[in-house]
């Protein structure tokens, strides 16, 4: 699978997942017709029966979407719980002696599923021991603190409303700590997940907060039950369609499953790119990473060959490392809040190991390059430091002194009574002396040219161009603040050196150079009329300078046809 469709790759749906959701869908539709039935029976309860019916089958509903959407999460099964929640506290209205008795146990359970949900939410699991102790009692209140209600009989007034009070504070106490969790993660929520969060969070306390208040609140403001008991409904109702919303556009991933993945995996010649993409997928987590074991940095890498960023300072970033044969090869950073269960990224890790190391070796590769690279301009840099060393040195010493030796050579032919003999030697030693101090000056402007040093690349190539004695030209489209001195000089040298070609071997009459930029990339194209024939395997200076473009990183094409001229083209990254 090429990189150009990562995008649009698709885990492979479970048969067997798909088989358990028609299964609890006809199973939940089955449930509701059968309540709608019984309760079709007692006119007077009809419509209650209905209303509850109707929230059953949403909250059932809610939980299938959102289970198919991400199986690796635990909200669709809550939802998929709190609607039998629903269920059996609606069986209340039903009129039949065991059905009440179910309805009055679990008349309180929807509420103790909401507060799961809300310290569940996204991945379905709850973190830290704090969410655990208070989600745990909030059932004990919901369930273990609603026994006496239904225990206790009609008459015992006084134990009835004691008991009532019990529940109802130990139900505020448990509401405060869930609303400090819940304060706590909105402040360490990231801006994108923050607006799904903030009216999840806001709706679901409230409603669990807002259904046992409005028994109190709301009687002596409205006279008909019944009107307060839609009000509750409401806002029951609510609740899985809030957390379907944040499911489905709360930027939470689609999940897969790991025999998905695997079969995915099978199937695929995924790429480099994929194979991450097929994990961020299968569990859930768009912002999942992987990075690979570099043994020889004894680091992470990524799949660049770069060094992996660290965790230090993220809190909900988790690292699960991946071992072959106890061989650690690499690691997945995911976010916690969102991927709940460490072993659920080591059983996706396990699928994937294999491709994981395939990864590994290549990302080793890719750092043994870079490191190569590095290493070689270390020595382009080295070897030009040293050719700028070796001509100061001729410049400031070896031509210095020819200097002087040559004004001496003058003054011994100018000294009075000299014979002519020795003053015409002298004269002939001061000629030489130039011709040498001149040579010296042409090896020292081909190592440290001045016009590349003081005034940048388009001068000095404007300077090769105007020394030709055949017809150049010169189109430079560059600003050399752009570039660095090494591909300065590496342009340099390679306008040189074709140029030299081009008067001495080509037998051309025309030359063309061209120095542009491309994408972060200069590009200099050199066009002779010449022989051509030109070849850069036979040690020729050409050799060389392919040799410094490969080590910069840069491509050197040469179109040299016998007898149709020679066109250097070289590309060389550019960089500020």
């Amino acid at each position: 699978m090429g990189a150009g469709t990562v995008s649009r790759m698709r885990l492979p749906r479970s048969g067997a997942r798909r088989a358990a959701l028609s299964l609890v869908a006809v199973f939940a539709l089955l449930l509701g017709v059968l309540q709608l039935a019984v309760g079709a029976a007692d006119p007077d309860a009809s419509l209650a029966v209905t209303l509850f019916t109707i929230v059953f089958w949403v909250w059932a509903v809610a939980g299938l979407i959102a289970w198919w959407r991400r199986p690796g999460s635990g909200t669709g099964v809550l939802l998929l719980v709190g609607s039998v929640a629903v269920f059996l506290s609606g069986l209340g209205n039903l009129g039949l002696p065991v059905a009440t008795a179910f309805g009055a146990v679990f008349a309180t359970g929807i509420f103790a599923v909401t507060v799961h949900l809300l310290h569940a939410f996204p991945s379905g699991r709850l973190r830290g021991r704090l969410s655990v102790a208070t989600v745990v009692a909030c059932y004990v209140v919901a369930l273990v603190l609603q026994a006496p209600l239904y225990l206790l009989p009609a008459d015992a007034g006084d134990v009835r409303r004691a008991a009532e009070l019990v529940q109802f504070s130990a139900g505020l106490c448990v509401m405060v700590a869930t609303a400090i969790i819940l304060v706590g993660r909105l402040r360490s929520a990231d801006r994108a997940h923050l607006r799904v969060l903030l009216p999840l969070y806001l709706y679901g306390t409230l409603a669990v907060l807002a259904i046992p208040l409005s028994t109190v609140v709301l009687p002596p403001l409205v006279a008909d039950p019944d009107l307060i008991g839609l009000v509750q409904l409401a806002v029951i109702e609510g609740i899985p369609i809030v957390f379907l919303l944040g499911v489905l556009f709360g930027g939470y991933a689609t999940t897969g499953e790991t025999e998905a993945l695997s079969a995915w995996l099978g199937a695929a010649e995924s790429s480099r790119a994929a194979v991450a993409v097929a994990l961020s997928r299968s569990l859930g987590d768009e912002s999942l990473r992987v990075v690979y074991w570099a043994g020889e940095r004894s680091a992470f890498v990524g799949a660049d060959g770069a060094d992996a960023p660290t965790l230090d300072g993220d809190p909900h970033r988790r690292r699960q490392e991946v071992h072959v044969d106890s061989r650690l090869i690499g690691a997945i950073d995911y976010d916690s809040r969102i991927v709940g269960d460490p072993d659920e990224v080591l059983r996706a890790a396990r699928v994937l190991a294999v491709a994981l190391d395939r990864e590994r070796l290549t990302a080793a590769v890719l750092a043994t390059n870079e490191e190569l690279l590095h290493s070689r301009l270390r020595l382009v840099e080295t070897a030009d430091r040293e050719r700028t060393r070796i001509a100061r040195d001729l410049h400031d010493g070896l031509q210095a002194q020819l200097v002087l030796l040559a004004l001496e050579a003058q003054q011994l032919a100018t000294v009075p009574g000299v014979a002519a003999t020795t003053a015409e030697a002298a004269t002939g030693l001061r000629r030489r002396i130039d011709d040498s101090a001149a040579e010296l000056r042409r090896l020292v402007h081909g190592l440290l040219p001045s016009a590349l040093v003081e005034r940048g690349l388009s001068a000095a190539a404007e300077d090769l161009v105007d020394r030709l004695d055949l017809n150049a030209t010169l189109d430079a489209r560059i600003d050399d603040g752009d570039l660095d001195p090494v591909t300065a000089r590496t342009a340099y040298l390679i306008v040189a050196e074709a140029l030299t070609n081009a008067v001495k071997h080509s037998g051309a009459d025309r030359v063309h150079v061209e120095l542009s930029t491309d994408r972060g990339r200069l590009v200099i194209v050199i066009a002779d009329d010449g022989r051509g024939g030109a070849r850069t395997d036979t040690g020729t200076g050409l050799e060389g300078l392919a040799n410094r473009v490969d080590a910069l990183g840069g491509v050197l094409v040469l179109d040299s046809p016998a007898g149709e001229g020679t066109r250097v083209r070289v590309e060389l990254p550019c960089e500020s």
